[in-house]
């Protein structure tokens, strides 16, 4: 089963505060948690471990029975990848796959009762953090950034929560014609092709170009999170 796992953690000796170099795992692992939640923004009205939906109030419509039938969950044990990690519940992707047709069914009525009650069980919001190293030096806790490895089901049921959003956000024409990231049909190529397009257009035409490039760094550890589900 190990030698299935795509994601590989090799963490060399970290360099700590006082300057001097990890000489464990364990202080390694102490090193990295320390800078994870020195870069992370909690929210203040964060709730307990088992969360509660905040169900939101514009006009949003997913259609659960259509998303959480059996045949959709289905197609999704059947297209899980065998060589990726499980999460803390030990569920791997490919013993789901393996055992699909036997589990969509009960898998579907899980996910239709937490999407009624709103709740999700509080394993389902457990992860393992894994490092993963970045660029520069490999003693530099700065240079990892975390990677959580959540339930196996639980990423099955917010991929097809995800699929149900998109398609009423694409059929109701909300998104953005400039959106390309997280769209099916586009990319950065996409992307990079229209914006060279208007640029060759405006110098064609005359007219000089001013380019301001943004980039966050850490995004993912500082989203408000309450501020995003509202």
């Amino acid at each position: 089963m190990r030698q299935t796992q795509t994601v590989k953690v090799q963490v060399s000796q970290l360099e700590k505060e006082d300057g001097t170099m990890t000489e464990s795992d364990k202080e390694a692992a102490d090193e990295l948690c320390k800078f994870f939640k020195s870069v992370f923004i909690e929210d203040s009205d964060s709730g307990p471990s088992e969360t509660k939906i905040q169900k939101p109030e514009f006009p949003i419509v997913v259609s659960p029975i259509a998303c959480f039938s059996r045949d959709s969950v289905l197609k999704k044990l059947t297209g899980l990848h065998s060589d990726k990690s499980p999460g803390p519940d030990e569920v791997h992707p490919m013993l789901l796959k393996e055992y699909a047709v036997v589990l969509a069914e009960p898998l579907s009525i899980i996910f239709q009762q937490s999407f009624e009650s709103g709740c999700l069980p509080g394993d389902w919001k457990s992860a393992n953090v894994v490092p993963i190293f970045k660029k520069g030096r490999r003693g530099y806790v700065s240079n990892y950034r975390p990677v959580s490895l959540t339930s196996v089901p639980y990423k099955v049921m917010e991929s097809l929560l995800k699929d149900d959003l998109t398609k009423h956000l694409e059929s109701t024409s909300m998104l953005s014609k400039v959106q390309h990231g997280f769209s099916q049909g586009r990319s950065c190529l996409t992307n990079l092709l229209e914006t060279f397009e208007a640029w060759t257009l405006a110098v064609d035409q005359g007219y000089g170009i001013d380019v301001v490039y943004l980039d966050y760094r850490k995004a993912f550890d500082t989203v408000w999170h309450s501020g995003l589900l509202t």
